[in-house]
């Protein structure tokens, strides 16, 4: 297990002294092949079944630090480890000696008390000895260096970013420091994935993320679908633009408004405009999604005659395939109304597809002009100048679920308009509960998110998706791309859940047996952080007056 040894080395009244000294490559090589040969032919020769089984496993041991040694050119080395125990009375010294010899068969080692070598030992645990080679002879053992490297308390899953904020407190009271923006090989990308079920502590521990990144300069910008931020987000502390998007004034979002095509950048380059492809194309790919969520039952004939009368609209509004919208006011783009005009005229016309033109008529009226006109149907108003936006869609929940799906990837899709308008403008953004979004019928919402997650590293962004299980994301229809968006992450945080989720998150993450224990333990405030290949508990230990920053909505 990464970070072992640090089990040993953070004993609190202990001092460990750890001593190692390289071995010639071709001399342990050798060794290894002669175990090798020698356990092999032990286990051949012996009729005890549970000889012949310690002999098996010892020769396969061997075989493997072999095959790491000739293929993974890694060094074989000779290492001892050495523990003295303090402490001021006897009752606490017999307490944390068994306490070491507890912690040592945890991990699968033996303690071997030095009863006539007190003196000895003291010495060569001492720097200002030199080592007792009768207590290292007695000691030592060969290990790969990269076993005990993995095991050193400064590899003990432990994080302390230079310049990070403060997350939590690891399992041996050591303060975690996490700085997100951190970008290399381990750390392609600074997205998250916060999984917990109701009650985990999994809100209280999104608020503390953006609490902690607003101050370092971080625009946020969190669509809210149950209401939990806005009494943080109007706390004079944060000075945020809480915008209800379901419907309230200052909150419209045209999905007609055509948003312009991020440039195409490089790691190295700098922004260039794709000319391979406009504005309008890109968009009528996105509305396509949009109304696959709103209307779902509308079948492929009706989407196809659909988007021609899209592309008739505009193109009477005087934007075509070649017009860059960078800079257009709200009001040169067409709005639902227009469109419901264009399309009741020609279902009256007595045409060829005067009768399907009639079905779409249908099938917009209320986009356009019944209940869900307020959403919709008008010039885009949202025009927040904050560093920190909540768009609260919580009134969407006693409508359809297509139209909560719908508006989620409306607002979304807007979201990532500004992610990617200044590629140095550092933007997180929290998709809350984003299971919302997701139609086993429409798995381009999924393909959209993905896909931005993909991009995001390359405009400074950050996009955090919570949710509080995995089943929707996982759904057969849509796996392909919910797996994805979920793994994709660098940094995952996994709070307590149970069921069919805790199964489901075990073998997405790839969590052994102690992980997974760790998250069906029901415990407040706890997780497991995976970053790359690391992980680690996380305690959320945090003030009461971090905890009223954050307000009443969600846990506390």
């Amino acid at each position: 297990e990464y970070g072992w040894l640090s089990k040993l080395t953070n004993i609190p009244g202990t001092i460990v002294t750890i001593n190692y000294e390289p071995r010639n490559n071709a001399e342990a090589i050798n060794d290894l092949s002669r175990k090798i040969r020698m356990f092999r032919g032990q286990a051949a020769s012996t009729k005890d079944p549970k000889e012949r089984m310690r002999c098996e496993k010892a020769a396969l041991s061997q075989e493997t630090a072999l095959q790491r040694m000739d293929s993974g050119n890694e060094s074989m080395g000779v290492w001892d480890i050495t523990i003295m125990v303090l402490s001021r009375d006897e009752e606490d010294f017999n307490n944390r000696c068994t306490r070491v010899e507890n912690t040592a068969n945890v991990i699968g080692c033996k303690i071997r008390i030095m009863a006539n070598q007190q003196k000895e030992s003291y010495q060569h645990l001492s720097p200002t000895y030199p080592q007792i080679p009768e207590i290292r002879e007695e000691n030592a053992r060969q290990y790969l260096v990269g076993d005990i490297i993995g095991g050193f308390p400064f590899a003990s899953g432990s994080f302390t970013d230079s310049g990070g904020f403060y997350l939590g407190r690891d399992s041996n009271d050591g303060l975690i420091l996490l700085d997100p923006w951190i970008r290399n090989r381990q750390r392609p990308n600074s997205n998250m994935t916060i999984v917990g079920g109701s009650g985990s502590g999994k809100s209280t521990a999104i608020k503390h993320i953006i609490a902690s990144e607003y101050a370092r300069g971080t625009k946020i910008i969190v669509i809210d679908p149950e209401g939990e931020y806005k009494d943080m987000c109007l706390n004079p502390l944060f000075e945020g633009s809480w915008i209800d998007v379901a419907g309230g004034r200052g909150g419209l979002i045209n999905p007609l408004q055509i948003r312009p095509v991020p440039p195409d950048v490089d790691d190295n380059s700098d922004p260039v405009k794709k000319d391979s492809i406009g504005d309008l194309a890109v968009h009528l790919k996105t509305l396509q999604t949009f109304f696959r969520l709103y209307i779902p039952s509308m079948d492929d004939r009706l989407r196809a005659i659909l988007d021609q009368s899209l592309v008739e609209l505009y193109f009477s509004f005087g934007i075509t395939w070649e017009t860059d919208v960078s800079g257009m006011k709200a009001e040169r783009f067409p709005i639902l109304s227009d469109l419901y005009k264009l399309i009741s005229c020609k279902s009256e016309s007595g045409g060829r597809n005067a009768e399907c033109y009639a079905d779409l008529k249908t099938y917009l009226e209320g986009a356009a002009n019944g209940a869900d006109h307020l959403l919709w149907n008008g010039y885009t108003t949202i025009n927040p100048t904050s560093g920190f936006i909540v768009l609260d869609t919580k009134s969407l929940i006693q409508m359809s679920g297509t139209v909560l799906a719908a508006q989620y990837f409306n607002v979304l899709s807007w979201c990532w308009e500004q992610i990617t308008r200044d590629r140095k403008e550092r933007i997180m953004l929290i998709a809350d509960e984003c299971w919302t979004m997701i139609d086993p019928r429409c798995p381009q919402s999924l393909e959209f998110l993905k896909n931005a997650e993909k991009r995001a590293r390359k405009y400074e962004g950050s996009i955090v998706v919570g949710t509080q299980s995995t089943n929707d994301f996982l759904d057969p229809e849509v796996k392909f791309y919910g797996q994805s968006v979920l793994d994709l992450p660098t940094y995952k945080l996994l709070f307590s859940m149970d069921g069919q989720s805790l199964k489901e998150a075990a073998e997405l993450f790839d969590l052994n047996d102690s992980q997974t224990e760790l998250i069906s333990s029901g415990q407040r405030g706890r997780a497991l952080m995976k970053v790359g290949r690391q992980a680690a508990k996380v305690r959320f230990v945090l003030s009461d007056e971090r905890l009223e920053m954050f307000g009443r909505g969600g846990g506390r």
